[in-house]
């Protein structure tokens, strides 16, 4: 086990999953719900994460099966975007 935490690859993995969580952190405490889903795929069809709101509450859909660089670049994209507008939420 040690030997895998000690390649590059294994440790670039577990810094962007540690990224992740940061983000999905950074997430709650806006009061945003993150969840990684396995999202439909299709021929012809491209799933994409995507946010919207549920019974008032705020959801971002992660496609689990994207690479975690592009998971981590949706969250905080979101997540500046969310911070950069006036809050709407009291």
């Amino acid at each position: 086990m040690l030997q895998r935490l000690n390649s590059p690859m294994a440790q670039i993995k577990h810094k962007q999953q540690l990224r992740l969580q940061e983000l999905v952190g950074a997430a709650k405490q806006m009061k945003i719900e993150v969840r990684t889903e396995k999202l439909l795929r299709e021929v012809g069809y491209k799933p994409r994460s995507g946010r919207c709101r549920i019974n008032g509450q705020e959801l971002i859909l992660i496609d689990r099966d994207a690479p975690l660089s592009e998971q981590i670049d949706f969250l905080a994209a979101i997540l500046a975007e969310e911070e950069s507008q006036p809050s709407a939420r009291t």
